[in-house]
């Protein structure tokens, strides 16, 4: 297919212990090799992230992060001391915007960026660039274990992988800066000292929820580090750091945490200030029952990052937040009934208050107030990325200007138009992504829940082709149930609570269902019409033989009207089945 200050830190440090992956699709993501990434780049350059700050595009649509980065070494491109790469999300002023899946960076990120130009018009002072397939163009630096990590691979010895990329460039890299890694991997073990981490609490928990996790040990020292967790985006490959405002309290045998949005299950870790040495891990893992997405601003005090709850509103004054499909996607049967079966699956679960509107013509992801549904344009999503959610917050001053409330004020999904996918509601073949699983987690993220690292979990980081997972497990039903009770109790800003959504008034009985539709003519010469008069949420079709086979199997979407061709079936008595959830009806026709 086409396709600083405080921190908030997620580094390319591994645990000390043996990570291995699968051939997965990491982050709803599939692999794009690093021959193609090379290949297809016009700039690779190591270098470290210098700063960071967040703008508006020039027509007001996204927020973008421009990323200073350091150049160390140049393989591919023109040899430049500083260039920036640009980032899908960010925050600007009281506007914040969470893009999954998307590279995040953090302050001193070190390692590799496969880059292509960039054309996203925000404010720069150096060339800019975007990550070549997005999360896959950034190979990040363990310094300790000299490892490199991508969301699909950890890859042993970094100057190895210099000559792995200079054998694909086939030319000699430049170097720009000083970066000796074998000198900085031997500081860094050196400077390591006798810290010990002897207990956890508690050992289950989640994420993003403002909970305070203790670390009990020694040697921890009076000035405050970095506590790193398991990183939930990567399945626990790197550390993500926990902001310096939620590091509560520090001491040389204790220090108290509340445990970020991206943690996920694995070992704790204290890490050095210059983010290149574990001084200490845990040997209790963390277990992450679920995770929220947080909105993170520093508008209280400026450079200083907080980590904010969330919560959903009334938005659309009956109740919830309305969607609405653009007119392709509409009028994709396939693929609009199985995004109507993913939004089910959450609305009925969970109440979260979704409804789906009138079809619009706009065909763009966009701060614009419409909650669009939709298929990308040829390269529009990055390469490899099969689904986005594109999350937009509201904040406001409370308590006299000494705190802030976020609440969801828009939702944006579009899924990739070249990947091989299987609607449903089948199971996929080994080759294809199953469609409705990507929504159901696409969907997850827009009920404002972050990754976790379970496989049986729908927010689980990875699906791989040939697989489905479209069903809750209890940790998605939890986690959207405590953001469903917050924002059904409480207010934020100017805005009024959500309320439950009435799953029953998708449930109708035969009766009503029967009554609902019409199927005519009957007898039909081959072309027959199912009339929904009622825009009752109906599947699909399927019509048997009057020995019970079947000879037409229908997918539907909730249009007024369907046409279906019989020409190609032979004449006789048959039987229709029409399916609205659990409940359907069968009716006798005869093609003539």
């Amino acid at each position: 297919m086409k396709k600083t200050t405080f921190k908030a830190i997620s580094m390319a440090i591994l645990c000390l212990f043996a990570i291995h992956f699968t051939a997965q699709a990491q982050e709803l993501t599939y692999e794009i090799p690093l021959d193609t990434q090379v290949h297809a780049s016009t700039q690779i350059v190591e270098g470290k992230v210098i700063s960071k700050k967040s703008f508006w595009d020039a027509n007001r649509q996204n927020i973008y992060t421009v990323n200073t980065i350091e150049v160390y070494k140049v393989f591919k491109g023109d040899a430049l001391n500083t260039i920036e790469v640009i980032t899908a999300g960010g925050t600007v002023d009281l506007d914040h915007e969470v893009v999954t899946p998307s590279l995040q960076l953090d302050v001193k990120d070190t390692g590799i960026f496969t880059l292509e130009n960039s054309t996203i018009d925000v404010p720069v002072n150096h060339a800019a660039f975007n990550a070549y397939s997005d999360a896959q163009g950034f190979y990040k630096y363990n310094i300790l274990n000299n490892t490199v990590i991508n969301p699909y691979h950890v890859k042993q010895n970094i100057t190895d992988f210099y000559d792995e990329v200079v054998g694909l460039t086939n030319k000699a890299y430049d170097v720009i800066a000083e970066f000796d890694v074998n000198e900085i991997m031997n500081t860094a073990l050196a400077n390591r000292g006798t810290m010990s981490i002897t207990s956890i609490s508690p050992t289950t928990a989640t994420a993003g929820t403002k909970t305070v996790l203790t670390i009990n040990g020694s040697g921890f020292g009076a000035t405050p580090l970095n506590v790193g967790f398991a990183n939930a985006n990567d399945g626990g490959a790197t550390f993500t750091g926990a902001l310096a405002t939620q590091i509560l309290t520090w001491s040389d045998t204790q220090i108290t945490v509340e445990i970020p949005s991206r943690a996920g299950n694995g070992g704790i870790a204290i890490i050095n200030d210059t983010f290149t040495a574990v001084l200490a891990t845990s040997a209790q893992a963390l277990s992450i029952e679920y995770a929220h997405i947080n909105a993170v601003s520093d508008a209280i005090t400026p450079d200083v990052d907080i980590a904010y709850i969330v919560q959903h509103v009334n938005d659309n004054t009956a109740g919830g937040y309305t969607w609405q499909m653009f007119t392709d996607f509409d009028a994709d049967a396939d693929a609009n009934a199985s995004f109507i079966r993913a939004l089910d699956t959450w609305r009925c679960e969970t109440g979260v208050n979704w409804t789906i509107g009138a079809v619009t013509t706009t065909d763009v992801v966009a701060s614009d107030g419409i909650n669009i549904v939709r298929m990308d344009n040829g390269a529009e999503l990055p390469s490899g990325v099969l689904g986005r959610c594109t999350s937009r917050f509201s904040g406001c001053f409370i308590s006299g200007g000494t705190d802030l409330q976020w609440y969801v004020s828009e939702l944006d999904i579009a899924f990739d138009d070249g990947t091989n996918w299987e609607f449903g509601p089948g199971a996929p073949g080994g080759t294809e992504f199953d469609f409705e699983s990507v929504a159901v987690h696409e969907l997850g993220h827009g009920h404002q829940l972050a990754h976790v690292i379970d496989s049986s979990v729908i927010m689980h980081y990875a699906i791989g082709p040939g697989t489905s997972n479209r069903t809750l497990s209890m940790g998605d039903i939890d986690g959207a149930g405590n953001m469903q009770t917050r924002s059904t109790t409480t207010t934020a800003c100017t805005q009024t609570s959500m309320t439950n959504f009435d799953c029953a008034i998708l449930s109708v009985s035969s009766e009503e269902l029967s009554a609902a539709i019409s199927i005519y003519p009957n007898p039909t010469k081959g072309r027959m019409f199912i009339n929904n008069d009622s825009f009752i949420e109906i599947d699909s079709a399927q019509i048997y033989d009057v020995n019970g086979r079947l000879v037409k199997d229908i997918k539907l979407n909730n249009a007024q009207m369907h046409v279906i061709n019989l020409n190609n079936v032979s004449k006789g008595v048959y039987f229709i089945t029409i399916n609205s959830g659990s409940t359907s009806f069968t009716e006798k026709i005869i093609i003539e």
